[in-house]
C-alpha cells in the first residue's frame, strides 16, 4: 500500500463540451479540465555517474572511482486529462523527461526515452457494485559507475494493472476486491561491462488483492488492506563473471530465487481539526522465497554463498507500520512529518526492509513566491545471497516566483548521500549536489 492509497487519491475533475480556457485557469469544458505543462531547466550536478570518489587504502593505493561534475538542460512536458460523469470517473495522464549534458565527455548520459503513463478508470460509483481499473507504465534510469560505456544507466521499465470490484453495502463502507499483475525488466546498454550482472533480469507478479474503507466521521476513516503476490524471476541464477565483482563479494553467481508475499494493513486517517490531519496504519507481513528455484539451475563451474534461501518472517523485519502527521498553521501554509517501515522484493537480492523518515513544508507568501522543502532519511537492511545495511539522506529545498498566472521562475538546490551503515561496503557510497534553475508554463 502507498502513501497515496493511505492518504486519498486527488482526482482531476474533466468532461464535457464546448472548451473555453484562460492564462492559468487550465483548458475547460463542462467539468473538464485538461493540464498541459511544459518544463524547462538547468541543472548542475557535483557526481553525475554517482561515484564513491577516490580514497587510499592501507596500503597507500588509490582506490574507487573520481567524482565527475556535469551541466544537463532538461525538458519535462506532461498532460493530465480527465472526465468526471455522475457515475463514471477517467483520469488520464502522461510525463516525458529528456536529458541533454553539455559536456561532450558525458553524452552517454544523455536521456530520452523516460517516460511515465497513468490511466484511471471508475465507473458504477454510486451503485451499490462498481468497478476500478488503474493501470501505470513507466521507463526510468539510474546512472550507474561505467562511465566508459555507451550508455551509463540502469534501465528499468515497468507496468502495473489492477481491478477490482467495488462493493457498497452501505453509504460509509465501502470494501474493494480484485486482482494485480506487475511486469519489471532491468536492462543494461552493451560495453557497459555488467552484461553478467543481476541487472539484466525481469520479474512477473501477480495475486489477489483488497480494500477497505468505512467512513465514520465525514473527513475520517478505518482503511484496510490485504495483497498477495507470487513472482518469478527469468533468471534465478545469475552468472556475475564478467560484471567486475570479485569472489570474495559472493562467489562468480548470484542467487535470484522466486518467491511470493502477502501483507495485510488496517488503520485510521483523517481530518480531526480544521488544521491537524492524522494517519495511523499498522500491519505484517511475510516474504518466503523457493531456494528450489536456484538450486535447480546450475551454472557450469558457478560458486555462490547461498544466501538466497533467507525469508522475510517474524518481528521486526515483518511489520509495517505508518504515521503522517500534516499541520496547516495558516491558508497555503502546510508542514507533514511521517515514518514509515515496510519491505519489498528487489532484483539483485532477496529483499529489502526499511526505515523511513521524512519532514516537509510547503507555503504561499504574497500570491508570488512559493517554497518547497523536503527533508527525509532511509534506513535500509538488504538481506539475501547480497546482505548489507545503507542509509540514504536527501535534501531538497525549491523556491518558484510566478511571473504570469501560467509562467513560473524556478530554483533549487537539493543534496544525496548514499553510504554504508555497515562500513563493509564503500563501493556502495556517493554524494551528490545539484544546484537548478528553469522555467515552468501551466497553462
Amino acid at each position: 500500500m502507498t502513501s497515496a492509497t493511505l492518504f486519498g487519491l486527488v482526482l482531476t475533475n474533466v468532461g464535457g463540451s464546448r472548451a473555453w480556457a484562460g492564462p492559468g485557469d487550465h483548458i475547460r469544458a463542462g467539468n473538464a479540465e485538461i493540464v498541459p505543462s511544459l518544463e524547462l531547466r538547468t541543472v548542475r550536478r557535483s557526481n553525475v555517474y554517482l561515484t564513491e570518489g577516490t580514497s587510499t587504502d592501507a596500503d597507500g593505493a588509490t582506490v574507487g572511482s573520481e567524482e565527475q561534475s556535469g551541466t544537463a538542460l532538461r525538458i519535462h512536458p506532461s498532460l493530465t486529462i480527465g472526465i468526471d460523469g455522475d457515475d463514471t470517473t477517467l483520469d488520464f495522464s502522461v510525463d516525458y523527461n529528456a536529458v541533454k549534458y553539455l559536456e561532450e565527455v558525458h553524452t552517454n548520459l544523455d536521456r530520452y526515452k523516460d517516460v511515465e503513463l497513468g490511466l484511471g478508470f471508475r465507473t458504477l460509483n454510486n451503485a451499490p457494485v462498481g468497478l476500478k481499473l488503474n493501470e501505470r507504465f513507466n521507463i526510468s534510469g539510474r546512472e550507474m559507475e561505467a562511465e566508459y560505456a555507451t550508455d551509463a544507466y540502469i534501465n528499468h521499465i515497468m507496468n502495473h494493472t489492477s481491478g477490482r470490484i467495488s462493493l457498497r453495502p452501505g453509504s460509509s463502507l465501502e470494501v474493494d476486491v480484485g486482482g494485480h499483475y506487475a511486469y519489471d525488466k532491468y536492462d543494461v546498454s552493451a560495453g557497459s561491462g555488467r552484461e553478467g550482472s543481476p541487472a539484466l533480469n525481469s520479474r512477473v507478479g501477480y495475486g489477489p488483492v483488497a480494500d477497505l474503507k468505512w467512513r465514520f466521521f465525514p473527513k475520517t476513516a478505518i482503511v484496510g488492506s490485504f495483497s498477495q503476490t507470487s513472482f518469478t524471476w527469468e533468471n534465478n541464477l545469475v552468472d556475475t563473471r564478467g560484471d567486475g565483482l570479485t569472489e570474495t563479494d559472493f562467489g562468480d553467481s548470484l542467487g535470484i530465487p522466486n518467491g511470493s508475499e502477502w501483507r495485510t494493513t488496517l488503520g485510521l486517517r483523517g481530518r480531526f481539526t480544521e488544521k491537524l490531519v492524522l494517519g495511523l496504519i499498522g500491519g505484517y507481513g511475510q516474504m518466503d522465497y523457493d531456494e528450489s528455484s536456484v538450486t535447480g539451475q546450475a551454472v557450469e563451474g558457478s560458486a555462490s554463498e547461498q544466501g538466497y534461501d533467507r525469508d522475510l518472517k517474524g518481528f521486526p523485519e515483518g511489520v509495517i507500520a505508518i504515521v503522517e502527521l500534516g499541520y496547516h498553521p495558516a491558508e497555503r501554509q502546510s508542514v507533514t512529518m511521517g515514518y514509515r517501515k515496510a519491505f519489498q522484493d528487489v532484483y539483485f537480492t532477496n529483499f529489502v526492509d526499511f526505515h523511513n523518515v521524512f519532514l516537509r513544508y510547503e507555503g504561499m507568501f504574497a500570491d508570488r513566491v512559493g517554497a518547497k522543502v523536503n527533508l527525509g532519511y532511509r534506513y535500509e537492511q538488504y538481506l539475501g545471497e547480497v546482505s548489507r545495511d545503507d542509509h540514504l539522506v536527501n535534501i531538497k529545498a525549491d523556491l518558484a516566483y510566478r511571473a504570469t498566472k501560467f509562467l513560473d521562475v524556478t530554483a533549487g538546490v537539493g543534496w544525496k548521500q548514499r553510504g554504508s551503515a555497515d562500513g563493509d561496503h564503500p563501493d556502495i557510497e556517493y554524494d551528490d549536489t545539484v544546484l537548478s534553475l528553469g522555467l515552468t508554463a501551466t497553462y
